[in-house]
């Protein structure tokens, strides 16, 4: 363990594993804003017959939002933007920050359905691209329907599809712009199909082709992945990414398929991936007869980092995420849980190792 580094800090929910990593060189390069582009004209599925139903839009099924609090004196994009210039930054936002050489991937797993794997892919993209200020992007690799692009405005029916289409039109960073849905935190995100038949369609070389396309214009890759750690989409993400993030929940069943989904990296020639992962364990407001500890200590004596994020109201209708809207536990943890992934930044990555 380095020196200025506790092997955790249970009051702010951190559990380091073994790895120890080098002390961040110095905050990345931040980029001016880029501007929303026109969106591109993409297909529409209609329907084939039976009553047309109500769409599932926030307009339609959530209730009006309230103003925002901005939560304690700023909002979480304020503080990690720095706009109050009189304050020195957090030391765990120029963690955030460390450089990344050649850039990274990144894939958020789980085998379990409903921990958070979704939300946890957005709010480490939010956090890293208003911490970093340089280009980061979400893919969603979820080839059952993902979901990733309806927890941020879309501003382009584009999907993978799409972007899989004009691949060899991907030569400087607005065509790939065009394909994206920009946040106020300058995340964005690449949605996945929605037509059944599209995205199941979808394999492991498609999602390797689309990163190595995308690769040049993103700092930083984020990739949601499906639950089915066997399907060709989700191994063929794995074999392409640098670090992996494991999404657990504080369930004996979601932490069982954890643990499990760890087993199979290790089996498969992914040992690198489980020694540097990073482990977010959302934990909700009554864990009932649930050993926390226990869990901790499993997926801690076998990754670098374990985060406990805490449950949050705003996250719970399934809508678009307003990092702002989060309560200050919640805003700390996420962005805790980043820099830990950020620290991998200055570790090897499996891809330039040799597997078994």
């Amino acid at each position: 363990m380095t020196a200025d580094r506790p092997d955790h800090d249970p009051d702010r929910g951190v559990y380091w594993g073994g790895q120890d990593v080098p002390a961040a060189e110095g905050p990345a390069d931040v980029e001016e804003a880029r501007p929303t582009l026109p969106a591109p004209s993409g297909p529409t599925i209609a329907p084939t017959g039976g009553r047309q139903a109500d769409p599932f839009s926030e307009a339609a099924l959530l209730q009006p939002r309230r103003a925002s609090t901005r939560q304690g004196a700023r909002g979480l994009v304020d503080r990690l933007l720095g706009r109050t210039a009189e304050e020195a930054p957090d030391p765990e936002v120029l963690r955030c920050r460390r450089p990344v050489p050649g850039g990274r991937r990144i894939a958020v797993i789980s085998r379990k359905g409903g921990v958070g794997k979704t939300t946890t892919t957005m709010l480490l993209g939010h956090t890293l691209a208003a911490a970093r200020g340089d280009r980061v992007l979400a893919i969603d690799g979820n080839p059952d329907a993902g979901t990733l692009a309806h927890r941020v405005e879309r501003q382009t029916p584009a999907t993978v599809t799409d972007a899989l289409a004009r691949l060899d039109q991907l030569h400087a960073y607005p065509d790939a712009r065009a394909l994206t849905s920009q946040a106020t935190s300058r995340l964005e995100v690449l949605a996945s199909p929605e037509d059944p038949l599209a995205s199941t369609a979808l394999t492991g070389a498609d999602y390797q082709r689309l990163m190595d396309a995308l690769h040049p214009h993103y700092t930083l890759l984020l990739c949601d992945t499906g639950t089915g750690i066997l399907d060709d989409a989700t191994t063929g993400i794995l074999q392409a990414v640098d670090q992996v993030v494991l999404v657990a929940g504080a369930a004996l069943d979601t932490a069982r398929a954890a643990a499990l989904t760890l087993d199979w990296l290790d089996a498969n020639g992914a040992a690198a991936l489980v020694a540097d992962a990073v482990v977010v364990i959302t934990v909700p407001e009554d864990l009932g007869r649930v050993d926390l500890d226990g869990i901790i200590s499993h997926f801690y004596d076998r990754t670098r980092a374990v985060h406990l994020v805490p449950w949050d109201r705003h996250l719970e209708s399934g809508a678009v995420i307003d990092p702002d809207r989060l309560a200050p536990a919640t805003q700390a943890a996420w962005l805790s849980a980043a820099a830990s992934v950020a620290d991998g930044f200055a570790l090897p990555s499996p891809r330039d190792l040799p597997r078994r």
